[in-house]
């Protein structure tokens, strides 16, 4: 068995020896079955040389026997035993009663009818779909005076996430937790010169829209930062991770706008977009990502998700985050802005690729106005290769990748032909959603040294001192 046994089990349940064998047997079956089946077909093919068939035979006798289906043997998950166990939920006979007396078995009850004990399947017997207020101090936490949250028993303890082994718990517990922190800064964003416009323009909050933030100097600035996050995050979220560890200002856009309206003598626009938040949650009347939709209240916690519609739980022009970028720049720019606003853009993740796609399409409209871009990006660039003739001497000379690494931020590294332009360390080479509450200083001040330098372009090959200068 040594010959076939994996340096690293992907088992997670009950191990001893057996089971370990039995494992070993499922994984070299199905790596054989294919060849031990196009043998017995040559052996059984009467048409076929008798001698090529004798050759199949031959070699299908001399094959390991874990290479056979008959030596893969049921083991209950818990005891590792093979007798007794029922296939439906993999368990013997007496962990299986153990689980399901505990009410371990979603959906499993004692049945006693006359003298015979038995276990039957009932809709009445199902749990309900677990509930949790959306209200930090009756989850046990409270927002302290750094601005984190903190367990109101044990004050230095974070939000605890896995409360159960429940996935289904463990999830609504954590998307109440997260509509409070939206809650929270979207309470402060609109405290900071910010507003939330519905998309499309003009759309009433009880139809269905997407809403993204806009600065209430949007129309009069001369100067515009777009930013486009990642396709899965919330509106106004950088990093939960942020927010947990650190703070919910440094996680979110609140630490973002405040640096962006202290840049003097005149503060920038600012727009937020939306490519998270595209599902039309009808029974809520709200915009809602993938992640949030998947927590949504269902009849019994063992239920599947809502299907999604894609007529009713879509808004038309942004089904995608590609549509919705292009609705930014197509219509609510032109239509916001005063003309020919200076714009300097952000994507964070899949949002770079998703900018730099719609840009490289629509250049011909842009080149006058988009003066700099900086795209947030793991070590590799994701998106398809920068080919139009004027938008790659733009995205050459005047875009910064900032992609994740452990050397300081902004700090030059190579990765240049990969990305097209010179690319910079985010500061950390954790997870990509921090890569924007390590960099965004840095992108920043990039964006204003274009701004105050006429004609300024990236060297093709970047270094320290170069930056320094």
């Amino acid at each position: 068995m040594a010959q076939f046994r994996a340096k690293k089990l992907d088992l997670s349940c009950f191990v001893n020896v057996r089971v370990i064998r039995d494992h070993t047997k499922r994984k070299v079956f199905e790596q054989y079955e294919t060849q031990r089946q196009a043998l017995r077909y040559i052996i059984r093919n009467t048409t076929l040389p008798p001698r090529a068939r004798a050759q199949a035979q031959l070699q299908l006798s001399q094959m390991h026997a874990y290479t056979r289906s008959t030596q893969i043997n049921n083991r209950c998950i818990e005891g590792g035993k093979s007798r007794g166990v029922l296939r439906h939920f993999r368990m013997a006979r007496y962990p299986f009663r153990m689980n399901a007396l505990e009410g371990n078995i979603p959906g499993v009850k004692k049945a006693s009818w006359y003298c015979i004990t038995m276990y039957r399947l009932h809709e009445s017997a199902l749990p309900a779909d677990f509930q949790f207020p959306a209200d930090l101090e009756k989850l046990g936490y409270a927002i302290n005076d750094k601005d984190q949250i903190r367990s109101l028993k044990n004050p230095d303890q974070e939000f605890n996430f896995f409360i159960s082994k429940n996935e289904r718990m463990n999830l609504v517990q954590r998307e109440a937790h997260n509509t409070c922190i939206r809650t929270n800064i979207q309470s402060r964003v609109l405290a900071s010169s910010m507003n939330i416009t519905n998309l499309p323009l003009g759309t009433p909050s009880t139809k269905p829209h997407i809403p993204i933030y806009t600065s209430t100097n949007i129309a009069t600035c001369n100067r515009l930062i777009v930013y486009i996050g990642e396709s899965w995050q919330d509106l106004g979220i950088f990093a939960w991770r942020t927010i947990g560890h650190e703070s919910i200002a440094a996680g979110s856009i609140l630490h973002f706008i405040d640096a962006i309206q202290s840049i003097s003598p005149e503060s920038p626009g600012v727009l937020i977009a939306n490519t998270g938040q595209l599902l039309w949650y009808r029974g809520g009347s709200r915009a809602v990502t993938q992640t949030t939709w998947m927590a949504l209240p269902r009849q019994w916690a063992v239920s599947p998700p809502m299907e999604i519609d894609e007529e009713k739980n879509r808004v038309p022009g942004h089904r995608d985050a590609k549509e919705h970028v292009a609705s930014i720049f197509d219509d609510v720019i032109p239509k916001m802005c005063k003309k020919g606003v200076a714009i300097d853009v952000i994507g964070m993740g899949d949002g770079g690729p998703i900018i730099a796609e719609y840009l490289q399409g629509n250049w011909e409209n842009w080149k006058g106005q988009v003066k700099a871009a900086a795209i947030g990006s793991g070590s590799i660039w994701q998106g398809d290769k920068i080919v139009v003739g004027d938008f790659v001497k733009f995205w050459e000379e005047r875009t910064r990748a900032y992609i994740q690494s452990d050397e300081p931020v902004g700090t030059p590294l190579t990765g240049r032909e990969d990305f097209g332009c010179n690319c910079y360390s985010a500061g950390q080479n954790e997870v990509l959603e921090r890569v924007m509450p390590m960099a965004y200083s840095d992108m920043l001040k990039f964006f204003q040294l274009v701004n105050d330098v006429p004609g300024y372009r990236e060297l093709p090959e970047m270094t320290a001192e170069d930056v320094d200068v």
